[in-house]
């Protein structure tokens, strides 16, 4: 029974050799790869690759980072094709894969930011749209220019890498700018190249013969500026194109009759932009602010190249002859009132005008200082113009109003003119304003501070005796200002016991009154007296030495008692000489 076993376990593992041996052996699955040309670039980039495969034919399917993107044919073990980067990837390393072989091949792709600009040429200042993808979402992106670590513009990225900005194309010289953009990883995006373009502005579009423009260029590449109108000989702007190729450059406009012209700069390699500018009709004024009797300088320039200009002006035409479009006259503001009024010039086909600014003017006549002063009583004439017709005047000094007859009034034309003279007052300065409706002006006037001479003593002489009434008299003293004295009587020789002191004498004399009757004095306690001159503006001379007189007994009587006495003594005298004849007929 055991042998028996034995024999047909034997024989089962037999059938089953056979039966293995007879099946067909499946073959040995061969190794595919794939390579990818390239292996690095931007979203939405065109990637060629190259499948190999041991089997000679069948479809190898591509997938992206696990998403199918397109599929290709099997020939004699090799297939090949292309596919585009989603455009939706970010930055980083992703797995291009086949599928649909037995053996399946992967490669790395790198995904690099890009970008791309609306415009690859232009000039500086331009505003180019830019956009660009595979970049790290929501982050902030910088532009450079190439070479430079310092960004000109910065933009950030959305939240699926992508950007959509504008940058503003910074100063640079003639020539390829290349531009990069980077979200701060590596490697940034590859540059994209902008061509440079050299160009000109004028800071007026329309300037008039002589004006000043300022002419503002970019792009250009180096050396000295040259300019040039229309077809005219090019003239050295005085600056050079700067290291970042542009330069700013004054220039005056020739004579140029009316219309477009055309204005070119060159480098000095002769790199070049041009602009055109029209000349237009103009008439400048110098000045354009002014009082009555201001002289003003009209210049006009964009007229009918010959021929004749009406200038109008205050109601006033005159007639002009034009040069090459050009003219310059004057004229002079006549007698109106402030305000702004319009000069115009035409020459039959077009019109200019101008805008002149009459202003109030007040003045003063003379006019003084501390080193060269007037004095009190001095004339002043003060005259305005520009004013409100029939406006009173109102003249002050040192805020008293000064009384004028008549009355200052200004008249039709706006002016008005006035006199007065310097009131008594002090030494130094003293302020003048005159008021005419909201105008004003302030003068200062200076009062000269130089004492009058000393006056001369005549009478009573020295140690004399005087008469009742006692006369007092002196030599005249003179002053612009006019001057006035003050005489002093005392009974001491220091005039510390005074009697008298008479101020304000107009004449260069006085006689006591009966009320100023001296008592009689011996030469032993005499009067004592001295005087002094005082000019209009208070200044004072020094008093004249101490002179000393005596006064006698005098007996004041009534008129009719004095002609008594005179008959009396007339009596008593006939009385005497007959007297004396009878004595002398006795002998």
């Amino acid at each position: 029974m055991k042998h028996k076993f034995l024999l047909r376990v034997l024989g089962v593992f037999s059938t089953l050799a056979l039966l293995i041996a007879a099946l067909p052996l499946a073959p040995v699955s061969a190794a595919a790869s794939i390579i990818l040309s390239p292996n690095s670039g931007p979203a939405g980039s065109l990637v060629n690759f190259s499948i190999a495969t041991d089997l000679t034919s069948g479809t190898a399917w591509i997938l992206f980072n696990g998403v199918q993107l397109t599929s290709a044919t099997v020939n004699g073990g090799n297939a090949s094709g292309s596919f585009t980067v989603p455009t939706t990837v970010t930055r980083g390393t992703y797995t291009v894969s086949t599928l649909g072989l037995e053996t399946n091949a992967s490669a790395i792709f790198t995904v690099t930011p890009s970008i791309t600009l609306a415009s690859a040429t232009g000039y500086v200042g331009d505003n180019i749209a830019v956009t660009g993808s595979g970049f790290t979402p929501s982050t902030t992106v910088n532009f450079y220019l190439s070479g430079s670590t310092t960004p000109f513009a910065t933009t950030s990225s959305s939240s699926t890498g992508t950007i959509s900005t504008t940058i503003t194309i910074p100063a640079a010289k003639k020539g390829t700018l290349s531009i990069t953009a980077n979200d701060g990883g590596t490697p940034g995006t590859a540059p994209v190249n902008f061509i440079i373009n050299p160009k000109i502005t004028l800071s007026s579009s329309s300037p008039g013969v002589g004006d000043s423009i300022t002419i503002t260029g970019t792009g250009f590449y180096d050396g000295a500026v040259q300019i040039a109108i229309d077809s005219g000989a090019a003239v050295n702007a005085g600056v050079s194109v700067g290291s970042n190729g542009s330069f700013t450059a004054t220039y005056e406009i020739p004579a140029l009759t009316r219309g477009s012209h055309t204005l070119k700069v060159n480098d000095a390699w002769n790199n070049n932009a041009q602009v055109t500018f029209d000349i237009a009709q103009k008439i400048t004024l110098t000045p354009n602010t002014g009082n009555v009797g201001t002289s003003v300088t009209v210049r006009g320039s964009g007229f009918n190249t010959t021929g004749t200009i009406t200038l109008t002006y205050f109601g006033q035409s005159v007639t002009v002859t034009l040069s090459n479009g050009t003219f310059t006259t004057t004229f002079v503001i006549p007698g109106v009132q402030a305000g702004a009024y319009t000069i115009s010039a035409t020459d039959g086909s077009v019109t200019s005008t101008a805008t002149l600014t009459v202003t109030t003017n007040i003045t003063m006549s003379p006019t003084n200082n501390a080193s060269t002063p007037g004095n009190v009583g001095q004339e002043i004439t003060i005259n305005g113009s520009g004013l409100k017709a029939n406006d009173t005047v109102l003249v002050t000094f040192d805020s008293a109003q000064v009384t004028i007859t008549p009355s200052p009034i200004v008249d039709s034309n706006g002016d008005f003119s006035l006199k007065f003279n310097v009131p008594a007052t002090t030494a130094g300065p003293h302020t003048i304003t005159v008021i005419s409706g909201t105008t004003s002006k302030t003068f200062t006037f200076f009062v000269e501070g130089t004492a009058p001479a000393t006056p001369a003593p005549l009478t009573p002489e020295m140690g004399l005796k005087a008469k009742q009434p006692v006369v007092f008299d002196w030599d005249d003293v003179t002053d612009p200002s006019g001057v006035t004295y003050v005489l002093e009587i005392a009974a001491d020789q220091n005039f510390t016991n005074m009697l008298y002191q008479i101020k304000d004498l107009t004449e260069s004399g006085y006689t006591m009154t009966d009320a100023q009757k001296l008592e009689s004095v011996s030469s032993d306690s005499p009067y004592w007296w001295r005087v002094k001159a005082v000019d209009g503006a208070g200044n004072a001379s020094a008093y004249t030495g101490a002179g000393s007189f005596t006064v006698g007994f005098s007996l004041d009587l009534p008129t009719w008692a004095t002609y008594v006495l005179i008959g009396i003594g007339g009596l008593l005298l006939l009385a005497l000489g007959f007297w004396l004849g009878r004595r002398n007929a006795d002998y």
